[in-house]
């Protein structure tokens, strides 16, 4: 049987996480529900595609401890790139040393994403982030 899930169909999906092993989960998730999903695994590449691509994701969902960014960092390319573009940030056991979190949600950050998480948790925050853009 199929796992296409309308809501996700054809949905562009960028993921930024140094921790490639969880890139990999997400893309696996969300490609086998239908959506197109890129990973980068620093935050200066995500940045670096967030500036380029065209046209922008549909959705961006990034760590918050990149090594070389932080997950505000890109929260704010995505941001500057398409105002309306929704930004999930994933943090592990609420660890967030550089207040990308509160930095962000002062700037209209909804979506907080705590690892470890459960494939549904993912897919539920996903489907809330990418129905918000939904007209």
């Amino acid at each position: 049987r199929s796992e296409i899930d309308p809501a996700l169909s054809g949905k562009r999906v960028l993921v930024s996480d140094n921790e490639t092993e969880i890139a990999g989960i997400i893309r696996d998730v969300l490609t086998k529900r239908g959506a197109e999903v890129t990973t980068f695994d620093s935050g200066a590449a995500a940045i670096t595609a967030l500036a380029t691509i065209a046209p922008p994701p549909d959705l961006v969902i990034s760590d918050i401890n990149l090594g070389d960014r932080t997950g505000y960092e890109v929260f704010a390319a995505a941001k500057d790139r398409a105002r309306w573009t929704p930004v999930i940030l994933m943090t592990g056991f609420g660890y967030d040393p550089h207040h990308s979190i509160v930095r962000a949600s002062q700037e209209g950050l909804q979506h907080v994403l705590f690892k470890p998480f459960q494939v549904e948790k993912l897919i539920e925050e996903v489907k809330r982030a990418l129905g918000e853009t939904a007209g």
